[in-house]
């Protein structure tokens, strides 16, 4: 999937920004917040959609197949396949980072995208930018031999790159036999790299969450973080001065149970908490003015209970709602939303921290988008019914997601 990058402040200028949406029919864009919605792209089957930094570029996915598109509309472009869907913008220039099958490759509308202008050989998505300047930390694997019954052994690496100087050599900040690194952040002041470690490269060990560490970003030995997340974008959000992080924490993949919201210190590694053991909280998002943090939450199975699936785990879905809380933890969090009607995730804020956008599904499935302000709450819907690609799930258990997680990044992006 293209890369989601919850750790920026949305909206532009003085409006509320504008949306760009998945439905049935195609992607659609929407100035907020009572813009008419326009259809940019006429097709079935579209998914994750994302603005370049500037606004004037959208990429998206059509069956497996990424392609560019203008938001005053035009011509759709064509960049063919990438590795596991993989794409990621560059924070401050539209220039969009492809994954391939040997490594990645950087497109830019300065020659209409026709070819790529760099490769890196190895790397992979995603990737994490420096603060100050063009440098990007991604993590490959190498193949280093063979183990005592014969198997292929890989070693992961982190490894660091200055986007800018093109014959420049990776330097190579955490190598680790059967262990793959994925980064998580830059902390601000451009001296830390965040990543979890995946033991044994296991796609089963990482669906149940993997352990946060740091590292200098020029090397040196990794600390552990002391907490867990789920490998999800949206289960993390950077706070604006980037020396806080706050996360889902917790062990297993289920997400109706063992999830807390906490805030990390970056400088520190101190953690607290806004949320209780009897709550499970997912998707933390960061007001801009750094004091508040949005998150979806419900009330968990009890202390020492557990809920495999099932409809009870549906019915500890169904009470999820839009709550805030102070970053301090000081006092209690606040709800906002508290329809029967929906299951409330994924709040989004305005760049001016006034607004809050959030994603919506009812019983019946139909999943939408709504905004409300952050103070007096009163949501209105902004987009509907989208469109999410069943991968391997069948239709109807798209409600339910993957262990009670919906990507809904795959379905909107807002600029």
């Amino acid at each position: 999937m293209i890369a989601a990058l919850p750790l920026r402040a949305w909206g532009v200028g003085d409006t509320l920004g504008t949306i760009a949406f998945i439905r049935r029919d195609g992607l659609w864009i929407r100035n907020l917040p009572d813009g008419k919605p326009e259809r940019l792209v006429s097709a079935a089957m579209l998914e994750s959609p994302r603005f370049s930094p500037s606004g004037k570029w959208i990429a998206y996915f059509h069956s497996d197949v990424l392609y560019v598109v203008s938001r005053d509309g035009g011509k759709n472009i064509k960049l063919g396949k990438a590795v596991e869907r993989g794409a990621q913008w560059l924070p401050n220039r539209d220039e969009l980072l492809v994954g391939r099958a040997a490594g990645l490759e950087v497109f830019s509308p300065a020659d209409g995208w026709r070819k790529a202008s760099r490769q890196i050989q190895h790397a992979s998505l995603p990737v994490v930018f420096s603060p100050q300047g063009p440098d990007i930390v991604y993590s490959d694997d190498i193949h280093s031999g063979r183990g005592p019954a014969g198997e292929p052994m890989r070693t992961g690496r982190l490894c660091r790159l200055p986007l800018d100087k093109p014959e420049s050599e990776p330097k190579v900040l955490v190598s680790k036999y059967s262990s793959g690194q994925v980064p998580c952040a830059w902390t601000g002041n451009g001296e830390q790299i965040l990543y979890w470690e995946d033991p044994d490269f296991s796609a089963s060990v990482a669906a149940d969450g993997l352990e946060l560490f740091r590292i200098s970003a020029d090397g040196g030995s990794p600390r552990s973080m002391g907490v867990s997340t789920l490998v999800h974008n949206d289960m993390l959000s950077l706070s604006p001065d980037q020396t806080r992080l706050a996360i889902a924490a917790g062990d297993g993949r289920n997400e109706w149970e063992e999830k807390r919201i906490a805030v990390v210190s970056l400088n520190t590694s101190a953690i607290s908490y806004l949320t209780d053991g009897d709550t499970a909280a997912v998707c933390p998002s960061w007001c801009p003015r750094g004091d508040r943090i949005a998150f979806s939450a419900a009330p968990g199975p009890g202390t020492g209970a557990s809920v495999r699936g099932g409809d009870e785990a549906r019915r500890l879905l169904e009470k999820r709602r839009i709550w805030i809380g102070e970053a301090s933890g000081t006092n209690r969090s606040r709800q906002l939303t508290n329809d029967v009607a929906y299951r409330d995730e994924e709040p989004m804020w305005s760049a001016d921290g006034t607004h809050i956008l959030f994603c919506r599904i009812d019983r019946d499935n139909n999943k939408t988008l709504w905004l409300m302000d952050a103070e007096s709450s009163r949501p209105i819907q902004v987009a509907g019914p989208l469109y999410a690609n069943p991968g391997l799930l069948r239709p109807d258990e798209t409600w339910f997601g993957y262990c009670g997680y919906i990507d809904w990044r795959t379905m909107v992006d807002w600029h």
